[in-house]
């Protein structure tokens, strides 16, 4: 089973694996939803603990994760309501969407003038006058004239439809399909969206749709206009994935720029730097997830990791799981963005194995790099800025 995500090449998303004496399916660093054609859903959430698992704990910090990476707001899923949690992942949030537009319903839905050209048997507006004059025969008697009519069919009620539309088909708990329903009834005058990319072009953010705001990325996630992962395939089941490293990736980010003191600045995905020229040109792009500047002067450089480590693992065999490959890849980011000198850092969910930062790793005697935890529940990482 593949998938495409955000214009990459094809992706696995599943792959077959002996479990025991059983044959079983892993799901290969993807979390959220998935429906077989059968219509069999499929959560799949992260594994944040080595030994113990608990969905509501996975589920509780996935939709904390997805609520800060995708900008939306999800205020009440606090972790004093973990009986909330028992509720599967996408059952949540469309229940959390639909709170939303009952919300706006109640503030009132905006309209606006929209220019319309019509034939029309008495004059209103203005007259077109070029196309009076084609006016076949027999239709003489009919004025073509264009005018301005005030309705609330726009951009952004049009996608809310959409949404609603295909919120419906996704749900299934009996509560969550008979509230979208009685929404669906409140959009009956207003069109579905026939362009999800062109009516997000015009949803427009100025003070008179103050409260629509907070809809955008929840439609946009909903009519995957940004899809995590669209499927490859004729089969229109529920898809609502997301590549857990790129997750972790951005979710890291987003918090430790809010932690950081005001005189540092924090960019994601920089590609300043190459590893090597190559008849006079650039070849082979560095490309770490974080870099940390001090103006211009880069501080720090560090990199994200969805991987499970295990301190116990300390033998010159294990290495506490750690790769290589993402050794020989930190060396090369301390090389070329601190010119050989400087703090470098790997981050890794904690879990169980992996609470405390590992004895830095020392390149040569003024490059170190240090592997610490990111801790999901608290959202602290013993990082020294």
């Amino acid at each position: 089973m593949h998938g495409v995500s955000n214009g990459e090449k094809q992706r696995e998303l599943v792959k077959v694996k002996r479990y025991g004496k059983s044959i079983a399916l892993q799901v290969v660093n993807f979390v959220g939803v998935l429906e077989t054609p059968c219509r069999t859903r499929i959560e799949i959430l992260p594994k944040i603990a080595a030994e113990v698992y608990e969905p509501k704990i996975a589920r509780m910090t996935l939709l904390k994760m997805l609520a800060k990476v995708e900008n939306l707001k999800l205020e009440e899923f606090k972790q004093t309501q973990l009986q909330l949690m028992k509720q599967p992942i996408y059952e949540l949030l469309i229940a959390y969407f639909l709170k939303i537009v009952s919300k706006l319903l109640r503030q009132g839905l905006r309209s606006e003038y929209q220019r319309v050209e019509r034939e029309s048997s008495y004059l209103k507006g203005q007259l077109q006058v070029s196309k009076q004059i084609r006016q076949r025969p027999g239709r003489r008697n009919l004025f073509h004239v264009s005018h301005d009519i005030y309705n609330a069919n726009r951009a952004e009620n049009r996608l809310i439809h959409s949404s609603l539309k295909q919120v419906l088909k996704w749900s299934r708990t009996s509560a969550n399909q008979r509230l979208a329903r009685e929404l669906l009834f409140m959009f009956d005058g207003i069109e579905l969206s026939s362009n999800y990319s062109y009516d997000f072009r015009l949803w427009k953010n100025d003070r008179s749709l103050a409260h629509y705001r907070i809809l955008k990325p929840w439609c946009e996630l909903i009519l995957s206009y940004q899809s995590p992962v669209a499927m490859v395939g004729k089969h229109d089941g529920l898809s609502f994935l997301f590549p857990m490293e790129q997750l972790f990736e951005r979710y890291v980010a987003k918090q430790l720029r809010n932690q950081l003191p005001a005189t540092l600045k924090l960019k994601e995905q920089v590609s300043s730097h190459c590893l090597t020229k190559h008849k006079e040109k650039d070849w082979f792009r560095l490309k770490p997830d974080i870099v940390v500047y001090n103006k211009s002067q880069v501080v720090t450089v560090m990199d994200t990791k969805w991987k499970l480590l295990d301190a116990s693992l300390d033998s010159k065999k294990n290495k506490y799981n750690l790769s290589q490959s993402d050794m020989y890849q930190l060396f090369a980011y301390g090389d070329k963005y601190l010119n050989g000198q400087g703090n470098l850092y790997l981050i890794y969910p904690q879990n169980a194995s992996f609470e405390e930062p590992l004895n830095h790793f020392e390149y040569k005697s003024n490059l170190r790099l240090y592997v610490v935890p990111y801790d999901l529940e608290t959202d602290s990482c013993p990082i020294k800025w």
